[in-house]
């Protein structure tokens, strides 16, 4: 049942032509910086007449985070994939994702690959179009705040991509009209090679530049569906916090830019349930959230939760694992009873149908979906406070989500050793953010998705992955993608 709906609700575009973009702002020639660059001799001009032509596109790149990848794709990654949920749902596609036994032809994968380079095209013809708009259409500012907040967009789908398959193909241009003259000439730089990894990482760093992009964003205190300093700072920390090999990252920047997002004026909300409630939008603690309305509404609510008339009547996705469950302070922990519902069903696939846990944190059509919020930086800065020796500091901040959460009376030692330091802010991360789109990504940032996987159990107790694959931290390319682009390889092990 359910891939037959994502697919009717998304607007699947072909990934492998990307309207694409540059580094740098107003000054410079539109250009490739990674690919192969066309002959130069196009004559490209701006479809944009007025600065509202340039803020319309930008709209419907911000749209972009309303596609599946938002919706259930990055809880499929981070929770069923990890040791959060099962899958709950059937489905042979979804339940490989589960199983990690994925192959190139598994729908998931061609559907994210798909929507997240649509994503990065879609931002990439609004910078591009933005730079090539007339002096005469909008101002400097005008245009720097436009092409800022694609920027930003592009870097937040660049990362995500990464992650996820690793090197990807980067069409950093604009295309012309394709014809039979010019085919030649085009085809390669529609359809190149995968650009490497630390060249992705390359380009989200240049469009996170504090001077040429963060600066021309809004200051916010509150959460909103737009780009702003925040948001940019906190997509810059997770990206510091993960490029590379964990010995060569620099927690400090991290921290400085977790501080940033910080000093922007964000705070806790006092109730961990408001951030859940659907009239409760953009609170304090809400950094970059994806808005839904009734008459705009969002359908994860539908895949995880219930039907429009509250009734469960076939199995829903994202199943909490009994370690999860079992990691709940059940009596004090406030994120319980919010994160998680046990209700009647009408199956028992992993759980007792008379009590059945559904993932809660998404409850109506018009619950907003939160992508970053302040406890992810808090704890964010945390990890990488316990990577610079300081990990006193690091479980204060941990300490402070729990009293929060209820748990004041049970606080960590702060005298803990770092390796002790490292899971304290791990399953505080998994507890305060689970079905959040966040488990798997902090496995994989931190080298523990083998030893964490390893452990992790079925509905009987039995030990799921006794062998896990390492090969299986990436996804495989669509075989569909590697049919069209011949340039493209396979990653290992598929």
């Amino acid at each position: 049942m359910i891939k037959k709906y994502v697919y009717k609700v998304s607007f699947y575009i072909l990934s492998a032509i990307i309207l694409s973009g540059c580094n740098d702002f107003l000054d410079e020639k539109p250009k490739s910086d990674f690919t192969q660059e066309g002959t130069g001799s196009e004559d490209l001009t701006s479809k944009y007449l007025s600065i509202s032509d340039a803020q319309t596109e930008l709209q419907g790149a911000y749209n972009t985070y309303k596609l599946n990848n938002f919706q259930m794709e990055i809880f499929m990654l981070n929770d069923v994939q990890s040791d959060n949920c099962y899958v709950g749902g059937d489905g042979t596609n979804e339940e490989a994702v589960d199983l990690l036994t994925m192959t190139s032809t598994n729908s998931h994968a061609s559907l994210v690959w798909s929507e997240w380079l649509t994503m990065i095209g879609t931002a990439t013809n609004v910078i591009e179009n933005t730079k090539l708009m007339k002096a005469s259409a909008a101002t400097d500012i005008e245009k720097n705040a436009v092409i800022a907040e694609a920027k930003f967009i592009r870097a937040w789908a660049c990362f995500d991509l990464v992650r996820i398959f690793g090197g990807i193909p980067l069409v950093l241009q604009l295309i012309p009209t394709i014809t039979s003259e010019n085919l030649d000439t085009w085809y390669p730089v529609m359809y190149p090679k995968r650009t490497s990894e630390e060249k992705v990482y390359e380009q989200i760093l240049v469009d996170l530049d504090e001077t040429n992009t963060i600066s021309y964003l809004p200051s916010k205190n509150t959460g909103a569906f737009q780009a702003t300093k925040g948001a940019a700072y906190g997509l810059l920390a997770k990206v510091l916090a993960t490029r590379g090999d964990k010995n060569s990252r620099n927690y400090t920047k991290v921290i400085d830019y977790c501080n940033k997002v910080i000093n922007e004026g964000y705070k806790l909300v006092d109730n961990f349930d408001d951030l859940w409630n659907p009239d409760h939008k953009f609170t304090t603690e809400s950094i970059f959230e994806v808005y839904y309305s009734a008459d705009s509404p969002n359908w994860a609510y539908w895949v995880f939760l219930k039907e429009g008339d509250g009734s469960v009547t076939w199995r829903r996705y994202c199943t909490p694992t009994h370690d999860l469950v079992a990691k709940f302070d059940k009596e004090k922990d406030t994120r319980y009873a919010s994160s998680i519902l046990w209700r009647s069903v009408p199956y028992s696939a992993y759980w007792p149908a008379d009590k059945y846990p559904l993932s809660y944190k998404i409850r109506e059509k018009n619950s907003d979906i939160i992508l970053m919020r302040l406890a992810d930086i808090m704890l964010l800065k945390a990890e990488a406070l316990v990577e610079t020796g300081e990990t006193g500091k690091a479980i204060d901040i941990v300490n402070t989500i729990r009293q929060r959460a209820g748990l004041g009376n049970s606080s960590l030692n702060k005298n803990m050793a770092q390796s002790e330091a490292r899971i304290a802010v791990e399953n505080e991360r998994q507890l305060e953010l689970y079905m959040e789109g966040q488990r798997w990504f902090d496995l994989t940032r931190n080298d523990r998705t083998i030893d964490v996987m390893r452990k992790h159990k079925d509905q009987k107790g039995n030990l799921i992955f006794k062998k896990i694959q390492g090969f299986r931290i990436k996804w495989p390319i669509p075989q569909g993608e590697m049919d069209k682009n011949t340039n493209l390889v396979q990653n290992e092990g598929y």
